[in-house]
C-alpha cells in the first residue's frame, strides 16, 4: 500500500485488478484524515500578539500540470509546515493569488492544520492535479504593496533581494497587524460623542431671573450673607471667596505669612522663613487634563507586567524620545528605529511600552522594510503633543523615582 492509499481508501495486491479512481484532490483527504471529518471553527484575524492561528483563510486550486510556480520555505515548528517565500510572476501561483509569507494548510481544516514541507514537495512534483489546499494570510495596510514588491523584486533579480526568511515576514506582518488594531480600538475609545441638546419644551418658562424681585425674607438672608463675608475677610485678610492668581514664590511666602507672621521691618526681630526643599521634578499646572483612557490603560498594563528595574529604564527612554519629538524641530527626533537594540530592549520587548508611544502621538510604519515610530504631530492638533502629555511624563518620572515596590514577609 503507498502513501496516498492510507487517504483514498486503496487496496493492498488483492486490488490490484480494480480500477482504482484518480486522485482529485490529494490534500482533501489528508486534512479529513488528521481532523476526523469536522469542521473547526477558525477564530479569524488574531485580537493580540498571543492569539492562535491568525490570519484571514483563502482557497487556492492549482489545477495546471508543470511548475506551480512558487517557492517553499519549512516553517521552524514541530508541525515542520510549509511557507511560501517566492512567487514567479506570470505563473499560475500568482494567478491564484498566492503572496509571500502565506501559510499553506490542508483544505478543510479551518486553518487549523498546516501541510508539512515534505508532502507538499512530493505533491508538487507528482503529476497528481489539480492542487486543492488552503492558506492562512496575515494582512495588513501595507501588506498588498510590499507583496507585490517583495515579488517583483525577486523575479528580476532571480534568487531575490531580501535576507530574512519568509517565516521572519510572517511574524513582522502578525506585529503588526496587531499594533495596527489595538490602534484602532484606541481611535474608537477616544472618539468625542456628539450631544444632541434639547430645547425646553415649555416655550412660557421666564429664563431672566434676573428681573424677578426678591421676598423680603430671601433679601435679609442675602444681606446677612455679604455682612458675614465681609467681616471674615476683616479677621483673615484677605477674602478667602476672591479668585487670586499668584505666583509660586508669592503662594510660599503667604504661606509662611499665614503661620509665622509678617516680617517686622521696623527693627524688630522676625521669624526666620522655613526652608523649602527645591522641586525635585517639573510642576503642571493644575489646568492641564488628566491623561487619555488609552495612556492609563498601557501604563497600568506596563507596570503590572514587568519588574520595576525594567519598567524604570523604560520609561526613563520613553520620556527622552517623547520629549525631543515635541520639542525639537529637527525630524531626526521624530523617528524611531525599533531595530536598534537599546530601543528594542525599551520599547519592543517591554509589555505596553508600544502602547504608550501610540497613545503620545507616535504612529507605527514601515520604511524600506524595516519597522519605525514616527511621531505624528497632525493627528493631535498640536506640534507639542497632547494637552495631556505634560501630566503623562510626570506619572512616568514619579513611577521610575519611586523606588522598587517591597511587599511583607
Amino acid at each position: 500500500m503507498s502513501f496516498f492509499d492510507k487517504f483514498t481508501g486503496g487496496g493492498g495486491d488483492k486490488d490490484k485488478d480494480k480500477k482504482k479512481k484518480p486522485i482529485t484532490n490529494p490534500f482533501a483527504n489528508v486534512g479529513k484524515a488528521l481532523t476526523g471529518g469536522g469542521q473547526k471553527n477558525f477564530s479569524g484575524e488574531g485580537n493580540s500578539l498571543g492569539g492562535t492561528k491568525p490570519g484571514k483563510l483563502l482557497h487556492v486550486e492549482l489545477a495546471e500540470q508543470g511548475p506551480l510556480g512558487m517557492k517553499i520555505e519549512k516553517r521552524p515548528n514541530s508541525a515542520g509546515g510549509s511557507i511560501v517565500a517566492m512567487v514567479v510572476q506570470g505563473t499560475q501561483a500568482e494567478r491564484a493569488g498566492l503572496q509571500r509569507g502565506d501559510i499553506v494548510c490542508l483544505a478543510g481544516t479551518n486553518g487549523e492544520e498546516e501541510i508539512m514541507y515534505d508532502l507538499f514537495i512530493d505533491m508538487a512534483a507528482s503529476p497528481q492535479r489539480p492542487l486543492v489546499f488552503d492558506i492562512r494570510r496575515i494582512q495588513t495596510k501595507s501588506s498588498n504593496s510590499s507583496n507585490t514588491n517583495t515579488n517583483n523584486s525577486t523575479n528580476n533579480s532571480g534568487n531575490g533581494n531580501n535576507t530574512a526568511s519568509a517565516e521572519a515576514f510572517a511574524r513582522k506582518q502578525a506585529v503588526v497587524a496587531a499594533a495596527e488594531k489595538r490602534e484602532k480600538a484606541r481611535k474608537a475609545l477616544e472618539k468625542p460623542v456628539k450631544r444632541k441638546i434639547e430645547p425646553i419644551a415649555n416655550s412660557n418658562v421666564d429664563l431672566n431671573v434676573a428681573n424677578v424681585p426678591l421676598s423680603e425674607e430671601a433679601r435679609r438672608a442675602v444681606e446677612a450673607a455679604k455682612r458675614e463675608e465681609s467681616q471674615l475677610s476683616a479677621q483673615l485678610g484677605y477674602n478667602p471667596y476672591e479668585t487670586n492668581k499668584s505666583t509660586a514664590g508669592q503662594a510660599r511666602n503667604a504661606t509662611a505669612t499665614t503661620k509665622h507672621g509678617a516680617v517686622d521691618a521696623s527693627g524688630g526681630v522676625a521669624p526666620p522663613l522655613p526652608k523649602v526643599a527645591p522641586p525635585k521634578e517639573a510642576a503642571v499646572a493644575d489646568d492641564v487634563p488628566d491623561v487619555s483612557l488609552s495612556f492609563q490603560q498601557a501604563f497600568e498594563a506596563c507596570v503590572t507586567t514587568n519588574d520595576y528595574t525594567v519598567v524604570a529604564s523604560s520609561f526613563g527612554i520613553l520620556r527622552k524620545l517623547v520629549t525631543n519629538a515635541t520639542t525639537k524641530q529637527d525630524d531626526k527626533f521624530k523617528r524611531v528605529r525599533l531595530a536598534n537594540a537599546k530601543i528594542r530592549a525599551a520599547i519592543t520587548d517591554v509589555h505596553g511600552a508600544l502602547d504608550i508611544m501610540m497613545a503620545c502621538g507616535f504612529v507605527l510604519t514601515e520604511q524600506d522594510g524595516e519597522s519605525m515610530l514616527i511621531y505624528n504631530a497632525a493627528s493631535e492638533g498640536t506640534t507639542d503633543g497632547p494637552v495631556w502629555l505634560p501630566r503623562a511624563l510626570q506619572q512616568m518620572q514619579q513611577y521610575e523615582t519611586s523606588g522598587a515596590p517591597t511587599s511583607a514577609v
